[in-house]
């Protein structure tokens, strides 16, 4: 697939040197991206793991990918084919340490969602309550490691068959955080973790878990009723005022992020809710992350300093938290950070200086940088062209910035 997508724009590229009449027309290049989009969405719905958190990235990113080629991966937000629960019983049996009847008075046989390592089931416990079942696939860690070994060996075909089609550092993501979302116990600590710290935000909603009913490979949480932000037309049609949900969504992520210095890192569309009662709802705490103690303060200072054109005291506070930077190359991390924040202007000559390594980004910032990324794509599906998100982020980190100062 991966090889067939290289070779189909390297021959519109080849095209765009001809002569003009030769050249391929704007629809030649839309029915490309769609071909490929397609082809990246079947395959993932038949392989599954890996392949479908990779076609998330990409059909989260609509701010900066052709809207043709992220059109199809959309689906893979949460209309991921599912299995039959007759198929997992055994499993979540095992998991349970009891048959499915000793703890649920129903569970829907048919997933509500699934996504590419786990499926979720609506169910409701003995005493009526209704709670979300969300079952990890019984292969998902033993084929993850294959998943990934043979999408770097597709990433090399690529690369060598298209030398501008450069996928490295997206499998290096997928690799990284794949393996976080596999560990159930771990996103259960996460998810109580953020109720708690937005506990004081009537505007919030985290399903609480029930842990005695969840393992590693199993989570029972609480069901939150509302519409994914994957599902816009649905969303206009209830008449949710899309730019006051956008700043919400930053509010809280600059909250997570730059106050409380532990937040959700994986906001794609399909795991934030609008909630019938109008709360923001936050779901799959897979990838939460913990920043030590004074990073989230330097960083908030760091980006609201390149946002208002205080170089100096950008660089001042990236140098705090980690980041190697050359006095000559202050430029490249303001540039970053404002395309980081949705302004994608020279996008290419700064990509060109992070990949030559003009400046050395810490770990801690890898996933803080993810998310701005995903949540700019995201401001751009809500309201598009206008930033709304990058904006709200802006303001949101003022009192950051002074604490930074202080």
């Amino acid at each position: 697939m991966i090889a067939g997508a290289a070779l189909r724009y390297w021959w519109l590229q080849k095209r765009e040197r001809w002569r003009p009449k030769w050249r391929p027309s704007q629809a030649a290049w839309d029915r490309a991206h769609r071909k490929t989009g397609r082809a990246i969405y079947g395959l993932a719905t038949k392989l599954g793991g890996a392949l479908v958190k990779l076609g998330q990235v990409l059909g989260a990113r609509v701010d900066v990918l052709p809207p043709a080629l992220v059109e199809p991966l959309r689906g893979l937000h949460d209309r991921v084919p599912s299995r039959p629960l007759a198929k997992l019983r055994t499993h979540v049996e095992r998991e349970l340490g009891r048959p499915i009847e000793e703890v649920f008075a129903e569970i829907e046989p048919e997933a509500m969602a699934a996504a590419s390592l786990a499926q979720v089931h609506r169910a409701k416990l003995k005493d009526g309550t209704l709670v979300a079942v969300k079952i990890q696939y019984p292969e998902a860690k033993r084929l993850f490691p294959i998943d990934m070994a043979s999408m770097r060996r597709a990433v090399r075909v690529a690369r060598w068959l298209n030398r501008a089609l450069d996928l490295r550092p997206v499998a290096k993501e997928l690799q990284e955080f794949v393996t976080l979302e596999l560990e159930f116990s771990r996103e259960a600590r996460s998810t109580e973790r953020v109720r708690a710290n937005v506990a004081d935000d009537p505007t919030v909603a985290v399903p609480r878990v029930y842990t005695e009913l969840s393992t590693n490979r199993l989570l029972v949480l609480e069901f939150l009723h509302g519409t994914p932000l994957s599902k816009i037309d649905v969303l206009r049609e209830r008449g949710t005022d899309l730019r006051a949900t956008a700043r919400k969504v930053a509010e809280l992520y600059a909250r997570m992020i730059f106050k409380d210095g532990f937040f959700h890192g994986d906001p794609h569309p399909g795991n934030i809710l609008v909630l019938d009662d109008g709360r923001l709802g936050l779901l799959d705490f897979g990838l939460a992350k913990e920043l030590p103690e004074g990073f989230a303060a330097s960083a908030g200072a760091m980006i609201a300093g390149a946002m208002s054109g205080d170089n100096a005291r950008a660089v001042a506070a990236a140098r705090k938290i980690g980041f190697v930077i050359p006095d000559e190359r202050a430029a490249v991390l303001t540039g970053m950070v404002r395309m980081l924040m949705g302004d994608y202007r020279d996008a290419s000559k700064l990509l060109e200086g992070l990949t030559a390594g003009e400046l050395e980004i810490p770990t801690h910032f890898t996933l803080i940088g993810r998310v701005m990324v995903i949540l700019s794509g995201l401001s751009h599906s809500l309201v598009p062209n206008e930033r709304i998100i990058g904006g709200a982020l802006v303001t949101a980190l003022a009192p950051h910035l002074m604490v930074a100062r202080a």
